[in-house]
């Protein structure tokens, strides 16, 4: 499972631009990332990117003035407060799969935000010893306190409703988003695909959100058995826990963009998902 950096230590120590949690939208309204499906054919029928009814962008996290990182957000294009989730990536939020389950989130009536955990990157690259080059000082506590700049600037937009959120995770994104649930009682509902098992297991023994867990029986890149791993401690830990495994599906199913996307699969689990986060999100 990939990982940006070798963090030490359990302990979060916020910030000052987290604590002041401070943000100003940039440029919403215009779509982000480039369409990474091929011309002259079908998009795939997870695909909601440019949908009418939802308003997304980019957003830049500031302190004092200047800008931090930045971040993509969807939200529906109505009036009215709805309740928020933070979408986490393994790899980069410059990947369309990624701002796509954004808009997905806000066509189901959610605020949908991807803070950039992977800003020290001067580009969307998968070559892994230039991410290791640009991540070695970005640690596992570092990405903890983006995704918590991410809430921080949650918390103060009129759009979103009050009482905490739900988080999505895909791969790395997905053991970070039960790292963030750990640590964060703000955490209401964790949704993680494929996470694996990563460092700082010991944490995952302060998680009280809810947890649903979606993994493919086929992974390359994960162990599957971890997900059954994860269910068993978390339930031995009375957190409400469900796990879904979807047979024949490899790494990725869910992103359209990659060779192993499979469409039922990603639909199943994203239905799933989306009546998940309203049961825990939206009473």
């Amino acid at each position: 499972m990939c990982t940006p950096g070798d963090g030490r230590g359990c302990g979060l120590d916020r910030r000052d631009f987290v604590k002041a949690g401070a943000a100003s939208v940039a440029g919403l309204g215009a779509l982000g990332g480039a369409d990474a499906v091929a011309q002259g054919k079908p998009p795939p029928p997870t695909r909601v990117l440019g949908d009418p009814r939802v308003e997304a962008g980019r957003v830049m996290f500031k302190h004092a003035g200047k800008e931090t990182f930045d971040g993509f957000l969807a939200r529906p294009k109505a009036d009215g407060v709805f309740p928020a989730v933070l979408v986490i990536t393994g790899r980069s939020i410059e990947e369309e799969y990624i701002q796509n389950t954004c808009a997905a989130l806000a066509l189901a009536g959610f605020v949908g935000l991807a803070p950039n955990i992977f800003h020290p990157l001067p580009h969307d690259t998968t070559d892994s010893d230039e991410r290791t080059k640009y991540l070695k000082d970005h640690t596992i506590d570092d990405a903890l306190e983006d995704i918590q700049v991410g809430e921080d600037y949650l918390r103060t937009q009129p759009f979103v409703k009050a009482g905490g959120f739900g988080i999505l995770g895909f791969c790395y994104g997905g053991w970070l988003a039960l790292q963030t649930a750990a640590r964060s009682r703000e955490i209401r509902a964790v949704v993680a695909y494929h996470p694996g098992i990563g460092r700082h297991r010991e944490d995952i023994s302060q998680v009280r959100a809810p947890v649903q867990l979606h993994q493919g029986s086929a992974d390359h890149s994960v162990d599957p058995n971890s997900a059954a791993q994860l269910r068993d401690t978390l339930e031995a830990q009375h957190v409400p826990v469900e796990l879904y495994m979807y047979k024949g599906a490899d790494h990725g199913f869910t992103a359209y963009t990659r060779e192993f996307y499979r469409p039922d699969a990603a639909a199943l689990s994203w239905r799933r998902s989306i009546e998940f986060l309203s049961r825990r999100l939206k009473a």
